[in-house]
């Protein structure tokens, strides 16, 4: 249904990707639901289409409305990711069901800090604001709630790196709602306020839900119950994708399970309160199935008590908790919440793994998915046509290095140095068309017109600082145009303006209604 070859992230600003057509997203809803409904394949016992049943029940409050589901990390998203919402509201309300976003927060971000790109004297800079204490690696569910103070100071250093653009963007709206999230939690609970006060102010509705709060349920002690078999499908998935797509290396896109004497892998995080998530490990000896996070023994249950009418994961040791990975995820809300999935493009083409797992391991025809993204951007100050190159101000570097004669003006002092210059290259010439194997005079020929090309250079000295000084402004000045043109700051730093340009460029709820 989706050409994953052809998904690119839409090149210009004001462009957005939706895949397939609006107009096809509905019937692809119905047949997900038609399909599940009647899923017959089993884990622990009991038909999928159960599991699903009582799930969206217990997420949603029903299995009889549709639900389309996207989710992301709680981060600061951009108006790619911000696509995925509008488009899900947009279905979800044609078909008179649910859009959900499931809050993925139990990923450890790559940053802890708000991007915002700054103009100073006409000129674009990135000033890096530090949104939480926590340490590295820490994941989004661990990050503290900010204190007023805390948001007060955040909030301050947003307005003075936006300056006159502050009033224009939708960070005060954020700004607001964070702070009277006064019930909030966490960290995670602020920042989900305040997206959905800037997401409400257009119209745009999905319910919000923490995956560490969910947490899998059923299908991550499966995998737990059946890590062996589990590992071998999902890396067999692996294995398939990286031959499809050409792919070396058993890190790419995503690594192995690892089974070895000490155990299996299976793709669930260990967590605990101030530390960094550990991967996690199952050994089995005779019914006792032992967890492990690395080293550390955290848990244990006895398999052969666990039927289907206990599917409660086991309880864990010293505070540890699990969680599920990306495509564990994916996997479950695909099969046992969602009508329709929409992912952005790096997840769709990814998800194939999913896929190939599911048909595999569960015994189910892949339900299908959708993919949407976008690309905007802020108005900021960018080189016009004329600005030189990284490239060109190298290139004509290089050939000041090589052939300094035609960079220079003629002159008495230059007529001897040419002189030994030509007599040099000339040598060098002869030395490669009548004795090429005469590596020893070929490299003293080299290095003759190299020297005599360095005495060219040093009667010019600042012919030589302008060509350099050309190189640091050309990089300076595509560094500049780099901050300029990135399509993935908040959507907060954006105004009405340009973010309504997303919303009218996506299909409207009306694409929908077929």
């Amino acid at each position: 249904m989706i050409d994953f070859g052809a998904l690119q992230t839409p090149p210009a600003h004001g462009d957005v990707l939706v895949a397939p057509d609006a107009n096809r997203l509905p019937d692809a809803a119905r047949s997900n639901d038609r399909a599940l409904r009647a899923a017959d394949g089993l884990i622990l016992s009991r038909p999928i289409c159960e599991w699903r049943r009582e799930t969206r029940s217990a997420i949603v409050g029903s299995d009889d409305r549709p639900v389309i589901v996207t989710g992301h990390q709680p981060a600061f998203i951009h108006p790619g990711v911000w696509a995925k919402h509008i488009v899900a509201s947009r279905l979800a309300g044609a078909l008179e069901g649910v859009a959900l976003n499931l809050v993925v927060d139990t990923d450890a971000p790559a940053s802890r800090r708000l991007a915002v790109p700054v103009v100073r004297d006409g000129a674009v800079a990135l000033d890096h604001l530090p949104v939480t204490n926590a340490p590295a690696g820490m994941a989004f569910e661990q990050w503290p709630r900010r204190s007023p103070d805390q948001l007060a100071a955040l909030e301050r250093q947003t307005h003075d790196a936006l300056g006159d653009r502050y009033d224009e963007s939708q960070m005060p709206g954020f700004f607001h709602a964070a702070r009277n999230a006064v019930d909030a939690a966490d960290w995670v609970e602020q920042s989900v306020a305040g997206r959905r006060a800037i997401e409400r102010s257009f119209g745009v509705e999905v319910v919000d839900r923490r995956v560490s709060a969910l947490c899998g349920g059923v299908l991550v002690f499966d995998m737990l119950r059946n890590a062996p078999r589990f590992a071998a499908r999902y890396n067999r998935a692996l294995a398939e994708y990286r031959k499809e797509n050409r792919i070396r290396g058993l890190q790419r896109p995503i690594p192995d399970l690892a089974a070895d004497a000490d155990g299996c892998e299976v793709p669930v995080w260990a967590i605990r309160a101030s530390q960094p998530r550990r991967r996690v490990r199952v050994r089995r000896d005779g019914d006792s199935v032992r967890l492990f996070a690395e080293a550390e023994e955290i848990g244990r249950f006895d398999a052969s008590a666990a039927q289907h009418e206990d599917t409660r994961a086991p309880e864990m040791r010293n505070g540890w908790r699990l969680r599920p990975r990306a495509l564990t995820l994916t996997i479950w809300a695909r099969l046992l919440l969602a009508d329709l999935f929409i992912h952005g493009i790096g997840g769709a083409k990814y998800d194939r793994i999913s896929d190939a797992i599911m048909r595999d391991y569960y015994g189910v025809t892949p339900p299908l998915m959708a993919c949407v993204s976008a690309t905007l951007l802020l108005d900021l100050p960018r080189s016009g046509d004329s600005a030189v190159s990284v490239r060109e101000a190298m290139r004509a570097a290089r050939d000041l290095t090589y052939n300094p004669q035609r960079h220079l003006s003629p002159s008495a002092e230059l007529h001897a140095l040419l002189t030994q210059r030509d007599r040099a290259v000339q040598r060098s010439r002869e030395l490669r068309e009548r004795d090429p194997r005469n590596h020893a005079a070929r490299r003293s020929a080299f290095f003759e017109v190299r020297a005599a090309n360095e005495r060219l250079l040093r009667t010019s000295p600042s012919t030589v600082t302008t060509a350099r000084a050309r190189i640091a402004q050309a990089i300076a000045q595509d560094e500049r145009d780099r901050i300029a043109t990135n399509r993935e700051y908040f959507i907060g730093l954006y105004d009405r303006p340009r973010l309504r340009r997303l919303l009218d460029a996506l299909p409207p709820v009306e694409a929908f209604r077929v």
